[in-house]
């Protein structure tokens, strides 16, 4: 009996690692999951930053738990002049789509890359499933409501086979602008859980280290954080804070370092990382300050490795964290609230502890990235049958 061919998915996302955001490093991991599971996957971004530096096209191996499956990345001809950019991207991407079998398209965000995926998906016939990564202000379909061109793009989109709702707020923003619900599927974001867990340094309380990792934006709320470092080294004189993540908030940053007196031995700012399961074991804590979260997968990165948390009580994070049994939560918009939640962390390490391997046990049994790739691909295939049940039927 001849076994069935793997499956062609294209997954696109405009930016994708070594560029580092949350976002891209769902992409990232998801990617490598379905590959791992069979199914050949193509990965369309664009040549841009640090990515022009790279091969426009490459090819990873990666350890299969069944016959076929690979991971190709295609890094597509950009430019970095923003409207021109825009431009030759989505026309490389339209191109390749038109000259490459595809079975389906997966798509980051509801942006330009969904308008031409599915322009190019209503010729050729392929099912395309869309990726909203947020919500809020600094959400997709807020953008859609803002953005150059974001109405004739939300009116596309609107044509896709399924949407993916990492979070509650996710499908109620799709709902309210008018996505069909019956086409939104909730699957949370995955994290790789490493085999070996996080352990606590010694001499840890000498010098405490916590860490964020993530974009240096408006949302993730620093300044509060920075103003919470400056109470918690009343407690811990020698605590360091490490935010690790480039953003447009880094100028901000350092100026208000500057006003509360935070030196180089209180705050570094390293920029961004390739190997954020490093910075997190060589931390005592965790840290996210946030105001606006779909589903973090930062903390999701933390919670995996078991390193001890502090998280903003918004709704993204109580999805994933119970205060008391999975790390602290604290108010985002209090510097005392937050720099108590640390503090205390610190000052009952052992519950701290604890409560970290309870949170490492959950990603394990809810939120690992093979458990979210298998949801993915059965989700695919339902969407690539019924598909072509609609073109038998005449649909």
């Amino acid at each position: 009996m001849t076994a069935a061919a793997p499956l062609k998915l294209v997954l696109i996302s405009r930016r994708y690692p070594p560029l580092i955001g949350g976002a891209e490093r769902v992409l990232g991991y998801l990617a490598e999951a379905l590959a791992r599971e069979g199914a050949d996957v193509a990965v369309l971004t664009s040549a841009v930053g640090e990515a022009a530096r790279l091969p426009a096209r490459e090819e990873f191996d990666q350890p299969r738990s069944r016959g076929g499956g690979r991971l190709v990345v295609h890094r597509l001809p950009t430019s970095p002049l923003r409207f021109v950019g825009t431009w030759l991207y989505m026309r490389n991407l339209t191109r390749w789509l038109k000259a490459n079998p595809v079975d389906l398209a997966y798509v980051s965000m509801l942006k330009h890359d969904a308008h031409a995926a599915l322009g190019v998906a209503a010729r050729r016939g392929f099912p395309v499933v869309l990726r909203p990564e947020g919500a809020g202000d600094t959400g997709d379909v807020a953008w859609q409501r803002k953005g150059n061109f974001g109405a004739r793009i939300a009116r596309r989109c609107k044509q896709a086979d399924a949407y993916i709702a990492i979070s509650r707020p996710v499908r109620a923003e799709l709902t309210a602008a008018g996505y069909d619900a019956d086409r939104i599927h909730d699957v949370p974001n995955g994290a790789p859980v490493p085999s070996r867990p996080w352990q606590r340094r010694e001499g840890w309380r000498d010098a405490p280290r916590a860490v964020f990792v993530g974009r240096l934006a408006p949302e993730k709320n620093l300044h509060t954080l920075l103003r919470a470092w400056r109470i918690v080294r009343g407690t811990f004189p020698k605590a360091k804070l490490v935010l690790i993540g480039e953003g447009p908030e880094r100028p901000a940053l350092a100026s208000l370092a500057d006003e509360l007196s935070l030196g180089a031995d209180a705050l570094a700012m390293p920029g961004a990382t390739e190997d954020v399961e490093a910075e997190l074991r060589a931390a005592d804590l965790f840290v996210l300050p946030s105001t606006e979260e779909g589903m973090s997968i930062a903390l999701l990165e933390a919670m995996a490795v078991g390193v001890p948390v502090v998280a903003s009580a918004i709704p993204g994070n109580r999805r994933l964290i119970v205060d008391f049994k999975h790390g602290r939560l604290a108010p985002p918009d209090s510097a005392n609230g937050l720099a108590a939640a640390i503090v205390e962390q610190w000052s009952n390490f052992d519950r701290a502890f604890h409560m970290s391997r309870a949170a490492r046990g959950r990603v394990e049994r809810e939120f690992s990235i093979r458990a979210v790739a298998r949801r993915h691909l059965q989700l695919f295939h339902d969407v690539i049958a019924r598909r072509r049940s609609d073109q038998g039927n005449g649909v």
